[in-house]
């Protein structure tokens, strides 16, 4: 009777790898929407969204004729993308949650800039006693003035951007059951796509 281990490990491999290609791929766009660079983090998450597609394309690349294996594909390919979509925000809002304290902060200075010809209104923010608060307003700033007080969500270590607050209101459980959902499809497709094709 021929030895199976070999075959197992390798499929193992093929999936954990999968896996911590799209794992990997949310950690820098996460870290850089936290600093609030939401353009750099959006090109973060679209290229490690494709690399996480690609990975998983080549999971199933070898198991031709596809056949009803195309569904679990598909289904991988759109868990990853709502897996990019909400995760890198529930990762913000996660960290918010955990270490982020309510305080009142003043805007300092708005600006507008156009993205696929919609507007998106950005502000920097000072606290209540005049000091600067480092990197810009996390949340959409549209109908504020310089002048303004807001209700934020603060990092007192000045890592993570500020937020809207309170912190009560931060929807940490939903994204975490949609990122969760996700990941479980995700999970499904590459099981369904690691084993080796039978001779």
């Amino acid at each position: 009777m021929p030895a199976r281990p070999r075959p197992v490990l390798r499929a193992l491999w093929r999936g954990t790898r999968t896996a911590a290609i799209a794992v990997l791929g949310l950690v820098p766009a996460s870290a850089a929407y936290m600093r609030g660079g939401v353009t750099a983090a959006a090109l973060l998450a679209i290229c490690g969204f494709f690399g996480a597609v690609v990975a998983l394309g080549l999971l199933y690349g070898g198991r031709r004729p596809l056949g009803f294996k195309t569904v679990p594909l598909s289904l991988g390919a759109l868990a990853l993308l709502v897996l990019y979509g909400v995760g890198v925000i529930a990762a913000r809002d996660v960290a918010m949650a955990l270490v982020g304290t309510d305080a009142d902060a003043v805007v300092a200075r708005t600006w507008t800039t156009q993205s696929r010809g919609r507007p998106h209104h950005h502000c920097t923010l000072r606290r209540t006693d005049g000091t600067p608060i480092p990197h810009e307003y996390g949340s959409n700033c549209e109908g504020h003035e310089p002048g303004d007080t807001l209700p934020v969500v603060l990092d007192p270590q000045g890592r993570v951007a500020p937020i809207a607050g309170p912190k009560e209101d931060i929807p940490v459980a939903g994204q975490l059951q949609v990122a969760a959902a996700a990941g479980l499809v995700l999970l499904l497709s590459i099981a369904i796509g690691s084993p080796p094709r039978r001779p």
